[in-house]
């Protein structure tokens, strides 16, 4: 592929519409390479492209373009034309969240309370994309119910919306029943045996096997008869 073809969509990626691919750069502008490789993975015309190559062409063809540190694995557009995400009352009906199904036993009991906010979005094709990134399974947010309960949003663009907590009663998700939780939750570890207690060896212990002798060998009447019969001989 030719860089500047790919060059272009990465530049309407970090600079225009990160939401579209699912993408929240951080407060600097940064997003990570892996994230937007995969993002590209995913785009028609893009899917065949490697991360190598992807690589070069920032190193050598976009320098002027973008801000790549290799070190840190992370890329931004060194002018950027969208804000960060603000606060919003203007919700959906809708939002679609993918949770890993660990997680889900507990969120559904509890609500979303994780350091990283939720991350939802109202179309359910981008959150599926997002839900394959991550091995995760799609929840269906209820965000007016939410917001009712306390449940503050921020809106990213036009696709991506954010939340730090979220009540279980605004989540709707697959069933944790038995077969759920014995396929998805932590196995517990059985702690493992305690070692039989080593019982000390004393001189006076009688073991089943051998009497002690404290060594001296024992007697035996036949062979003093026959040192005795020799004996008398000579």
């Amino acid at each position: 592929m030719k860089p500047q073809a790919l060059l272009k969509m990465v530049s309407y990626i970090l600079a225009w519409r990160p939401d579209e691919f699912g993408l929240i750069p951080d407060e600097s502008g940064f997003v990570k390479l892996k994230d937007l490789h995969q993002a590209l993975s995913e785009t028609e015309g893009f899917r065949g492209v490697r991360r190598r190559e992807l690589e070069v062409a920032l190193e050598v063809f976009g320098r002027e373009t973008f801000e790549y540190l290799p070190e840190a694995g992370r890329v931004r557009a060194r002018t950027r034309h969208y804000g960060a995400p603000a606060y919003t009352e203007d919700l959906p009906q809708r939002l679609w969240l993918p949770v890993k199904p660990r997680a889900w036993i507990r969120v559904s009991e509890e609500g979303w309370r994780n350091p990283q906010p939720a991350l939802m979005s109202p179309e359910r094709d981008l959150a599926e994309r997002l839900a394959r990134r991550r091995g995760a399974l799609l929840v269906e947010v209820d965000p007016l119910r939410a917001a009712r309960e306390g449940a503050i949003f921020l809106r990213f663009l036009e696709k991506l919306y954010l939340s730090a907590w979220l009540p279980p009663a605004a989540l709707k998700g697959p069933r944790v029943d038995e077969k759920f939780r014995a396929r998805y939750a932590p196995k517990s570890q059985e702690p493992e045996p305690e070692p039989e207690p080593i019982i000390p060896f004393r001189p006076d212990t009688e073991v089943p096997w051998r009497k002690l002798t404290r060594g001296k060998k024992k007697r035996l009447p036949w062979k003093e008869a026959r040192k005795k019969k020799k004996e008398k001989d000579w």
